[in-house]
């Protein structure tokens, strides 16, 4: 079975997986294939919106944000509009009974975004901000610019956006709720896969969500503009916090970049080249496994259930280790961007 849950790992920052722009794009789609693809589409809407009902009439605070998530990735589908007010219901009581758990407010932040309420995510960061003080991650989603997102970075001491407590808690949630046979002929292609890995991988697509940008700190930290005064002093300290222990691997690549950006040296930049060819190959790696037909995705689903696993390069090198696949590239093999255009 091809590992298609690996594609929202993959896929969950664009600029983390350049291999995959490099990679041969299929054919474009017939008529008939992009019919069938808005009907899996609204097929999953329909089934998104049955498993938010069914969250809906919990009284948790997690399962009443993951069903307002759910509710608004469901847009626009008719049965959205119908349960509006029910979604509006959910986030204010998931908001009130969840003041002080996180993953509850990383899922409101996933709600505002999706369903394009800005104010309401900046809202559910802030709160998350508050239970986590000198954490970058939640800054990140509150709408700052530049400026102020560097003199945030400076008072912080680590940038924790912790994906997997998480991504673990809403597969043990939506496994309880696997599609029917019916519902899987209209979703899915193959057979059926086990409540287990559907959970897991419909769990994993939610990083794809909380997804910070980080457009207008790098346009500040490079260029001209990290030529400003003071600026490459307050460059200097978050991408130094987003390389200590980097959580995603889009956090790693923009503090990569933005490290290069002020190297004081070829070692320095040589050193830093050497550790985005390792990312690189990494993900490019993922990427060609995630398209093979023959896969194990039962091992993938384990491994997001592994309490140990806090990073996304360690899911990745273990998933590449399983499969048999080194984990560092060969002397030979060269990053896209060393690859002649």
């Amino acid at each position: 079975m091809r590992i298609r849950f690996l594609l929202p790992f993959l896929l969950l920052s664009a600029l983390a997986v350049p291999a995959l722009a490099q990679m041969q794009q299929p054919p474009e789609a017939s008529e008939e294939e992009l019919q069938r693809a808005q009907q899996r589409a609204e097929a999953w809407q329909a089934y998104g919106l049955r498993v938010a009902e069914a969250l809906g009439r919990s009284d948790g605070a997690r399962d009443l944000a993951l069903a307002a998530v759910l509710e608004a990735t469901a847009r626009p589908h008719e049965g959205a509009t119908a349960l509006a007010a029910d979604a509006a219901r959910w986030r204010a009581e998931a908001a009130t009974k969840g003041a002080g758990d996180t993953i509850t407010l990383q899922l409101l932040v996933a709600a505002g975004m999706v369903g394009d309420d800005q104010a309401a995510a900046v809202a559910a960061a802030r709160r998350w901000q508050v239970l986590e003080p000198g954490n970058l991650a939640p800054v990140m989603f509150q709408g700052l610019d530049a400026g102020a997102v560097l003199a945030a970075a400076a008072q912080s001491g680590r940038n924790t956006p912790d994906p997997y407590p998480l991504q673990r808690w809403a597969a043990a949630a939506l496994r309880r709720h696997p599609p029917t046979a019916a519902e899987w002929a209209t979703l899915g292609e193959g057979p059926r896969p086990s409540d287990e890995i559907h959970a897991a991988g419909w769990a994993a697509s939610l990083q794809a969500i909380l997804l910070p940008d980080y457009r207008d700190v790098l346009g500040a930290c490079s260029g001209r503009q990290l030529a400003t005064a003071g600026r490459a002093a307050a460059c200097g300290p978050m991408a130094e916090l987003l390389l200590a222990r980097p959580q995603t691997v889009l956090d790693e690549r923009i503090g990569l970049s933005m490290a290069r950006e002020q190297a004081r040296s070829a070692t320095e930049a040589a050193a830093l080249d050497a550790r985005r060819r390792g990312v690189d190959w990494r993900q490019e790696q993922l990427g060609e496994l995630a398209m093979r037909e023959e896969g194990d995705d039962a091992a993938f689903a384990r491994l997001l259930a592994d309490p140990s696993i806090d990073t996304e390069d360690e899911l990745g090198r273990r998933v590449l280790s399983a499969a048999g696949v080194a984990t560092e590239p060969p002397a030979g093999w060269q990053a896209p961007w060393q690859r002649r255009r």
